[in-house]
This record gives structure tokens, C-alpha cells and sequence, in this order.
């Protein structure tokens, strides 16, 4: 099925887990009808299946609401004419980004600069957290000045019913996050290990071949 994807927002992945997380995903659904994505953004999101069981649904609700059509992901190869595909990749290049549209190897934020690429290219604008690469004075601000973009505290304001609400909602993701950034740092570390086991398994093996 062919789509406008002016007539929706595109979002980051961290704005995904926001909503998920805030449930205010069904309010953000009521208003739009959809949420676009970049195929970049939607790799990072379907990470989650693999993590810790408490945010599997992070990914599986993605899908699901995939199949029913609320949301629809860009891909490059699919939606984007392949002399728009070269500017475009040349424009991540000059963001010092390597692997074109590509996210392997993975390449850190690139999955915001690719949805900003795309909201720019399909002129639909951006929903996204509050990182500090598009806040004033950030990078991505500098190279898409006009891009319009709904942050995560302006979302807050819009789809919240009341004052309580607002920080309630404030208070758990900021608590989440603190989890989150836990759990990533403790994964980073036993990963490490299992490579470095995995490697001294592997030299060893060799030694005895």
C-alpha cells in the first residue's frame, strides 16, 4: 500500500519508548491514525526483542501495530528514488556517518538523522526526545533548521489531562531511563566478557588444531 507519509509524524526510537513506556501511545494513535518510522529506527526498536524481558513488548507492540497498520516504516530502497537515495546518503557522509542508509555496522544516532533525513525529504514532521543534537545550538538543529519537531516534554503537555499527570509521567520515564542506562551498562560489560572468553576459546582451539 502506497501512503502520504506527509500526513503523519515520523519518530525517533527513544520517542517510541517514551510513548510505550508512558502508555500515551493509544492517545498519540487517536490523533494521528499513524506513526511513520525509518527503516534505521525500526532495526534499533525490534533490538528489544533480544533485551530484557521487561521491554520485550517494546518490540513486539511495534510489530503488532505494524500489521494493523498504524505504523508504516520508510524504506530506502522501497520508497525513496535512487537518485534521492545518493543525495541523501552523500548528506549522512557529510554527518560523518559511514555506511550510507545502512545501519550495519550500527552507527550511533543515526537513526535520528536518518528520520530527520526523511522528514525533510517527505516534509512530515519530526517527533523525537529530547536529545541535545536538535535542541538550539545542536548539530542536528544547525543542519535542519527548519525541520519541524514535537519533543518529548512538548508530547508531555499535549497528551497529558492534567498537572498531576504531566509529573507523574515525568517522574517514571526518568526513572526508567536510570534503569535502562543500568542494564545497558551491565549487558556492555558482560558482553565484553563473553567476547573476551570467546576469543581465548577460540586461540586455544586453534593452538590445538
Amino acid at each position: 500500500m502506497k501512503y502520504d507519509f506527509s500526513e503523519y509524524p515520523i519518530c525517533d526510537a527513544d520517542m517510541w519508548v517514551y510513548l510505550w513506556l508512558s502508555d500515551y501511545i493509544n492517545r498519540v494513535f487517536d490523533k494521528y491514525g499513524k506513526l511513520v518510522f525509518a527503516d534505521v529506527v525500526e532495526q534499533e526498536i525490534l533490538e528489544w526483542e533480544n533485551g530484557d524481558n521487561k521491554y520485550k513488548d517494546i518490540a513486539h507492540f511495534f510489530k503488532a501495530c505494524k500489521v494493523e497498520e498504524q505504523v508504516i516504516v520508510i524504506n530506502h530502497e522501497e520508497h525513496i528514488e535512487a537518485g534521492d537515495r545518493l543525495i541523501l546518503e552523500q548528506a549522512l557522509m557529510d554527518l560523518d556517518f559511514k555506511h550510507g542508509l545502512r545501519n550495519s555496522p550500527r552507527e550511533k544516532d543515526k537513526g535520528e538523522f536518518v528520520s530527520a533525513l526523511y522528514a525533510d525529504h517527505f516534509n512530515i514532521p519530526f517527533m523525537k526526545t529530547n536529545d541535545n543534537s536538535f535542541q538550539d545550538g545542536g548539530r542536528g538543529k544547525k543542519e535542519f533548521p527548519e525541520l519541524r519537531i514535537k519533543n518529548w516534554y512538548s508530547l508531555v503537555e499535549e497528551f497529558s489531562v492534567d498537572q498531576d499527570e504531566k509529573i507523574k509521567i515525568r517522574r517514571l520515564i526518568d526513572e526508567e531511563q536510570k534503569i535502562m542506562k543500568r542494564k545497558h551498562e551491565t549487558y556492555k560489560v558482560e558482553k565484553k566478557k563473553e567476547d573476551l572468553l570467546q576469543a581465548f576459546a577460540d586461540k586455544f582451539n586453534g593452538k590445538r588444531l
